[in-house]
């Protein structure tokens, strides 16, 4: 393929899959509608199947110059405070899956991203630039740029759409636009370590599940932060609302955050395809999820590194062996992310038999149904 890469989208998808386009010598055009790279949200966990792609791509010390490798995750019950579970990850995750579990903030993800595809010196990021038409041509593919100069046409060998929820790009796809409300919201925010009341680790992170919600929390910015998510029912006023029948350290979380960030929950059903011609969907755009699993920008990293190695391998038929390595794993995380998500937010007796559940059950297994998101390697599939 000839001309290069035209990637839609500047946040961890597009950045990932430009660093990775560039490790192997392809060239790129990134397109960010935004003025400035500045990703929307506040932490992100990076589970070990992402972790090892982004070290494969030379970025495991700039990680760790920001990031947090949380020792384990605690399971809790948010009505009594009183711990259901806790499963040990650290040095122990990193033997079983191959690389660390790490919690970063998404900004200092971002900048390490941008930073790398700066120095690799293969990627053009136009900034300001929106894309508004999108169409195959003979030889590549054809997109309209806007930015406050005017409209202009670029022509490239093909197009990632990295452009999230509401993508462009998806149109020209041939996919359903419409997202799913799920009833729920996220309400987000960072706080101070010292704010923090003791009942919650920050050596780890902490899960409170409650009914019909549930709160994560975890170390950002070294442990000098804390990431604070609530997820609940989206006519609820605000995080008191949620939790005020909730233990005391929760109510007292809350109190200690001055400013929350509330965030619609939005998915999709699975989609029969990834890709149309020239044109692959990645991230959010592709396979948009609940955040029940945390995989967000675990999978979106995932994409990018698939796709830029079929690329650059030189196949046939890239764009059908990125859909065929990616369909039914996506469709996976999706569908189990509307299950665990549920599951979460059960109330009464159900709720009292998901705890019986959780503090019966042996660690060993819980770490195995890990093993299928975590312990994922980019290995092309069997042709025989």
């Amino acid at each position: 393929m000839q001309g290069p890469a035209l990637i839609a989208g500047g946040g961890i998808a597009g950045l990932t899959l430009a660093l990775a386009l560039a490790r192997r010598g392809v060239t790129s055009r990134l397109f960010e509608r935004a003025p400035v790279l500045e990703e929307a949200g506040a932490g992100v966990q990076l589970s070990p199947n992402a972790g090892r792609v982004l070290e494969g791509l030379g970025l495991g010390a700039a990680l760790d110059a920001v990031a947090t490798r949380p020792e384990g995750v605690s399971i809790c019950d948010a009505l009594t405070g009183s711990r259901l579970k806790r499963v040990t990850l650290g040095a122990s995750a990193e033997r079983r899956w191959g690389a660390p579990y790490r919690v970063v903030h998404r900004a200092d993800l971002q900048a390490a991203l941008a930073e790398a595809v700066a120095a690799a010196g293969m990627t053009e990021i136009l900034l300001g630039t929106e894309i508004r038409a999108v169409e195959e041509t003979a030889s590549g593919v054809a997109i309209e740029t806007v930015t406050d100069k005017g409209s202009e046409p670029v022509e490239g060998a093909w197009l990632a759409g990295c452009d999230g929820l509401r993508s462009v790009v998806r149109r020209a796809v041939k996919l359903p636009t419409a997202v799913a409300g799920a009833g729920l919201k996220a309400w987000r925010a960072v706080l101070p370590a010292s704010a923090v009341p003791s009942a919650f680790d920050m050596r780890e992170v902490t899960v409170w599940l409650g009914p019909k919600a549930h709160l994560v929390l975890y170390p950002v910015r070294k442990g000098r932060e804390a990431n604070v998510v609530i997820i609940g029912d989206d006519r609820v006023a605000g995080p008191a609302d949620v939790a005020e029948r909730w233990a005391a350290p929760a109510r007292e979380l809350i109190a200690a955050t001055p400013t929350w960030t509330p965030w619609t929950l939005h998915d999709r059903s699975p989609d029969a395809r990834l890709k149309r011609g020239r044109i692959a969907l990645l991230g959010d755009a592709a396979h948009a999820a609940l955040p029940s699993l945390a995989q967000g920008a675990a999978f979106a990293i995932e994409d990018a590194v698939v796709l830029a190695r079929l690329v650059a391998e030189g196949g046939p038929a890239p764009f059908d062996a990125y859909q065929e390595a990616r369909l039914m794993r996506v469709a996976k995380l999706q569908m189990n992310s509307r299950r665990q998500i549920r599951i979460d937010h059960l109330s009464g007796a159900a709720a009292a038999a998901r705890n019986a559940a959780l503090r019966l059950a042996p660690e060993a297994a819980l770490i195995r149904g890990l093993d299928w998101i975590y312990g994922w390697r980019d290995v092309p599939l069997s042709r025989t």
